[in-house]
């Protein structure tokens, strides 16, 4: 069979193998089952304002990702991504800002010029960040709570802890430790600039997927939104998809779907009985994202601040990353058991730092499976799978990185890559 590829799934990794299959002149077809592209990093509407399922960020490191937007969107580092050189500011008690000096050394100089801690904290930081950089033999059963155990409780209170939570999305305790020290060493062991923080300028639909998929279709592929695949039928020299209206042959599949959606697709396939045993025994970790709307005159004195004492970790300003005057992100990872009134308790947390005043209206948005939990020795797929048409692709796909949006970009990616040599 002449070449033709289907990627099932129009999240961050089908788009990205989509776009690379059609950028490769192959012919290729994208089904989402949604009406919107995107997945776990998607675009919604509330109040008539274009917003997201929920707020993200993404790191310098991610290079995978910000290629691919780069190649989509030209002034991306203008209009589409506010570059930010790294700075955690939790006010009164702590503040780290990165300077621009080489890395690791804008690490160490940021630690060292921390607020908000002892000079004894401050070296002690600064040793095991070096040390953390340079040590390439964490053992895998360890958890970030085993890792950070000689660090001073303020330390893992106020940086470490946090850190791991909010690239992570799983509580120290459980958290691989092995998997933090590879993105501490994505972000602070190459360049400075893998360090910053790249916040969104546009809804995140916009952003990747929707250009993505506009750009497969200029090059002849096919998107199929609100078509979802049910079936499977995979044989030796074809696979074939079938949705509710039709089915169609292809010489070749990506399977790039979320983890908890792949059993459901792959479990009649005997090649991928392993598989999906192995994905059957993941976690999964909620994400809560509330938007609150205040005075449209309102806005913080910085674009995003961390809290403490409560349910959510961070709070975004909107109105200087988006355009969407007074009108605040709060973020709560980890949140398996989050209040009802949680974002009652995320103004509060708000308080020391600013009081904007009376809401005109709050939104709360729950993702239960927002990311798998990053554990020690956990089992992660590889691209390729046993049956020789099927590869994988997907934030749970091996790699250094958790669930992040540069793991799934970069599977989609590879995935293509690996497809490629088989043709």
């Amino acid at each position: 069979m002449k070449p033709r590829v289907a990627v099932v799934g129009g999240g961050w990794a089908g788009c990205a193998a989509a776009l690379t299959l059609a950028e490769a002149g192959v012919a290729v077809t994208l089904y989402e089952a949604s009406r919107t592209l995107g997945g776990r990093a998607r675009a919604v509407e509330i109040e008539g304002q274009p917003l997201d399922n929920g707020q993200h960020i993404l790191l310098g490191a991610y290079e995978q990702t910000l290629q691919l937007i780069a190649s989509l969107h030209p002034t991306a580092t203008h209009d589409g991504l506010w570059r930010l050189p790294l700075a955690l500011n939790q006010p009164p008690d702590f503040s780290l800002t990165c300077p621009r000096l080489p890395a690791p050394l804008h690490l160490l100089a940021g630690l060292l010029g921390a607020q908000g801690l002892g000079w004894r904290e401050k070296l002690a930081a600064a040793r095991w960040a070096y040390g953390l950089l340079n040590n390439t033999d964490t053992p895998d059963h360890l958890t970030v709570s085993h890792l950070t155990r000689s660090q001073p409780e303020k330390l893992n209170r106020l940086l470490w802890h946090p850190l791991c939570v909010s690239a992570l999305n799983t509580p120290p305790d459980m958290a691989s430790a092995k998997v933090f020290r590879d993105v501490v060493r994505a972000a602070f062991g190459g360049r400075n600039q893998h360090s910053n923080l790249l916040l969104p300028r546009r809804d995140l639909t916009s952003l990747f997927p929707a250009p993505a998929a506009a750009r497969v279709i200029e090059l002849g592929g096919e998107v199929r939104q609100a078509c979802r695949v049910t079936a499977i039928n995979a044989a030796a020299n074809a696979v074939t998809l079938g949705t509710r209206n039709e089915s169609a042959a292809y010489s070749h599949v990506i399977l790039a779907v979320a983890p908890q959606h792949l059993s459901g697709l792959a479990a009649p396939i005997p090649q991928l009985e392993s598989v999906v045993s192995e994905v059957a025994a993941y976690r999964y970790q909620p994400i809560a994202t509330g938007y609150v709307q205040h005075d449209p005159d309102f806005r913080l004195s910085k674009p995003l601040f961390a809290l403490a004492n409560g349910p959510a970790q961070f709070v975004f300003d909107r109105g200087q990353s988006h355009g969407q005057a007074g009108l605040l992100a709060f973020v709560a990872s980890t949140s398996e058991r989050l209040p009802a009134d949680w974002l009652d308790q995320a103004e509060a947390q708000l308080q020391p730092i600013a009081r904007p005043g009376p809401p005109s209206w709050r939104k709360s948005i729950v993702e239960k499976q927002a990311t798998y939990a990053c554990v020690p020795n956990m089992a992660r797929p590889a691209i390729r799978t046993a049956h020789p048409r099927i590869f994988l692709a997907g934030d749970y796909i091996a790699g250094p990185y958790p669930a992040t949006l540069e793991s799934a970009t970069l599977s989609g990616v590879q995935s293509v890559n690996v497809l490629l040599e088989q043709l």
